[in-house]
């Protein structure tokens, strides 16, 4: 970095990613969805946006509920297993931090929804910045 330069770096707004993530949703016609985040600050501004998206929209979308997880209470274990199976649409919405998504995914591969037939859309402007990317 030269003297007297800047580095600026511009990532897309949780808005952003979401309005992109539902125009492929209503490109390949999944309708069906659900929320899962966990108690990462703006979860909650997270699900109004996702509710404003669905009820401003003329697709039929069918939101199939929110899950939100506290991880402090069962970071990995067999509730936040069971919990993710309880979620029954294929297509998930994930808000939460990198090393909860981590963990997330961890416990969702071990309960058998992570393979074909899951699609999982992860969100959030925090969830880069490593040069290994998780399973």
């Amino acid at each position: 970095q030269e003297k007297g330069s800047t580095f600026l770096q511009l990532g897309s707004s949780t808005e952003q990613q979401l309005q992109v993530i539902f125009e492929v949703l209503e490109e390949y016609d999944w309708t069906a969805f659900a929320v899962v985040t966990t108690l990462f600050p703006g979860y909650e501004d997270f699900v109004d946006y996702v509710e404003v998206l669905t009820d401003s929209s003329f697709i039929g979308w069918e939101h199939r509920g929110v899950l939100t997880l506290n991880l402090t209470d069962d970071p990995e274990g067999p509730s936040l297993r069971r919990q993710l199976r309880e979620v029954s649409a294929q297509i998930r919405l994930l808000y939460c931090s990198r090393e909860e998504a981590e963990a997330i995914f961890r416990a969702a591969r071990e309960a058998g929804l992570a393979g074909p037939g899951y699609i999982w859309f992860v969100v959030g402007t925090n969830l880069g910045g490593s040069d290994q990317l998780p399973e």
